[in-house]
């Protein structure tokens, strides 16, 4: 009965419980630790719920500034750590408090996290962060690199960060003197030779000092192919060098023109050939940011055409991969089911589906997703839909972003408390991973073994959607920036004018209407936003009420058989740019 009187002392008893069961079965590997077993850290998670009262009313900014303050402290936490037992390694190990240079020796966490510190506004931090990559970043080196991960993480990195630091407004740095651009002008020159083959398609792997190594595989993935734009488009435009949004953009027509009959991609195909290798199609692992990256290239770029190739994609995928609310694989040429799964990966598409405007669907495949986590208290890396448990084989939960990253856009997009809360859910869990050297990621979603592993991108994405979760009228959020598949954010209004290059391979295409922007321009002639940030022409069932487009297919010829030799040009940049069409009007 005195139990029943004073939960919290309940609670402290199952803890304790727990600790002494868990002592009884510790792991002797040394990069294995284990935490609480799923059953008690659901209910230890639910009961702390129930008796620890909010300190303010979900939502309110009482309660967004002590969720801001937790994020911060778990991010220097891992961050400080980095800087003392890996820097400039790639990557930390939070388990060994050592490192691991485990993609090209260019220390990859603080490239990745620069721009981290920038939305903290830590300027002392930023500042001095960039004068330690001006000691110790170099790119000559003797390595094999993924072409898709140092473009995402290191690429993207170092123009977001750049961009950032010339930004007047936010005032990071007095003396900055361009070197994040230069170091990313000297990154794409060693990249470039990957993308020399007959379809344009890059390989997948490059010595940053030699080149393609004799005898590297040929096969790639869409995913590889087709999430270069962003960053290789940008490129361009800051350098006034074409050939990096040329290469881009042909890796991705070839991409696209090798599509199905049904609009669909497949998961691997030969660089060399542009025959499929895996035909298995879906929105997650090896495909999820080809979605992503024609949605927002059109967002950045402006350019229609690239709206019109993410219409097509995107109503092939809600048609033929959509088990609502679940996403499956399917075969790329017959729609026939191959594998029921839910991956981790697939957790970015209500995001998509918030940019699209469909906020009824992105709801509610939020939802399902975060039932997942609801019930181990992480997402594992795979989930059998079918029996309704864990993937075997897929049961980590290396620190990923996705399903925060989906939760950010739908809270920005609705104002709804539950994704607040949604958000402290996550937070709470993840401060669980804390370990004396950093966050160390989850090996197993049921036991909650601990791995001696911290992706970089804990630090650039996953903390960095979580902030601004909780942080909704930040500058990040102000409609002038899109974030890349690295949640790095590219500011739409900095783009040199006089520096664009041509539209390299949709010249040809007949231009349309542009509902993104049109939503847009409309809402800033009429001043007229709701207070929570709500659209004013949202329907009742939630969905948005920007419009489609309807083209017909052969007007695509063009784009099907792109060739790379294409004509340097102007672009206008001098236009406002399209940005989301659930824009919010958030402050600097």
């Amino acid at each position: 009965m005195r139990v029943a009187r004073h939960p919290l002392s309940f609670l402290a008893f199952l803890l304790l419980l727990n600790l002494a069961g868990a002592g009884r079965n510790l792991h002797d590997r040394k990069d294995v630790h284990e935490t609480r077993p799923d059953p008690l850290a659901k209910l230890l998670r639910d009961l702390k719920d129930s008796f620890t009262p909010a300190a303010a009313p979900p939502g309110s900014e009482q309660e967004l500034d002590q969720l801001r303050k937790r994020v911060k402290r778990m991010f220097y936490h891992a961050y400080d750590n980095y800087i003392m037992h890996a820097f400039p390694h790639d990557e930390l190990l939070p388990l060994s408090c050592s490192f691991i240079d485990n993609f090209g020796s260019y220390a990859l966490t603080l490239v990745d996290s620069l721009d981290m510190l920038a939305v903290l506004g830590n300027r002392t931090e930023f500042a001095r962060a960039v004068g330690l990559l001006k000691k110790h970043l170099s790119f000559d080196k003797d390595v094999q690199v993924s072409v898709f991960e140092t473009n995402i993480r290191v690429l993207g990195g170092l123009l977001s960060s750049h961009l950032l630091a010339r930004d007047p407004k936010l005032k990071l740095m007095d003396d900055y003197d361009g070197f994040l651009l230069k170091k990313a002008l000297e990154l794409g020159e060693r990249l470039l030779p990957a993308f020399d083959t007959p379809t344009g398609i890059p390989y997948g792997t490059i010595n940053l000092r030699s080149g393609v190594a004799v005898g590297e595989t040929t096969i790639t993935s869409s995913a590889c192919a087709g999430t270069l734009m962003l960053e290789f488009g940008m490129l361009s435009r800051l350098s006034g060098r074409g050939e990096f949004e040329r290469v881009a953009k042909r890796s991705l027509l070839a991409l696209w023109s090798r599509r199905s009959s049904m609009g669909l991609i497949g998961a691997h195909l030969d660089i060399m050939t542009g025959q499929w290798t895996h035909k298995d199609s879906g929105v997650g692992t090896s495909i999820d940011s080809f979605y992503e990256y024609l949605i927002k290239s059109y967002i950045l770029y402006g350019e229609d055409e690239f709206l019109f190739l993410f219409q097509q994609a995107y109503h092939s995928a809600k048609a033929l991969l959509a088990k609502s609310p679940w996403y499956v694989d399917v075969n790329m040429e017959s729609a026939q089911l191959v594998w029921p799964i839910y991956n981790s990966l697939q957790s970015f598409w209500p995001a998509i589906e918030v940019i699209a405007g469909n906020l009824k669907d992105a709801s509610e495949t939020h939802s399902a997703f975060y039932g997942v986590w609801r019930r181990y208290g992480y997402t594992p890396e795979g989930y059998n839909l079918a029996d309704g448990r864990v993937q075997q084989g897929q049961r980590s939960y290396p620190l990923r972003p996705e399903l925060i990253e989906s939760t950010m856009y739908l809270y920005q997009a609705t104002r709804d408390p539950h994704y607040v809360q949604v958000g402290r859910d996550i937070l709470s869990s993840l401060e669980q991973t804390r370990v004396p050297c950093g966050h160390a990621a989850i090996e197993d979603v049921e036991t909650h073994l601990l791995q001696d592993k911290m992706d970089s991108f804990f630090l650039s994405e996953t903390l960095k959607y979580l902030y601004l979760l909780f942080t909704p009228r930040h500058w990040a959020l102000n409609g002038s920036f899109v974030f890349s598949t690295e949640g790095h954010p590219l500011p739409l209004q900095q783009l040199p004018g006089d520096r664009f290059t041509s539209s390299a391979g949709f010249s040809s295409l007949p231009k349309f209407p542009n509902p993104f922007y049109d939503h847009h321009h409309q809402q800033q002639q009429h001043h007229h936003h709701h207070q929570h940030g709500r659209d004013d022409e949202q329907s009742q069932d939630g969905e948005s009420s920007c419009q489609t487009i309807s083209m017909k297919e052969e007007e695509l010829h063009a784009v099907q058989n792109e060739s790379s030799d294409v004509t340097d040009g102007l672009y206008d940049c001098t236009l406002p740019r399209p940005t989301l069409c659930l824009d919010r009007n958030a402050s600097m």
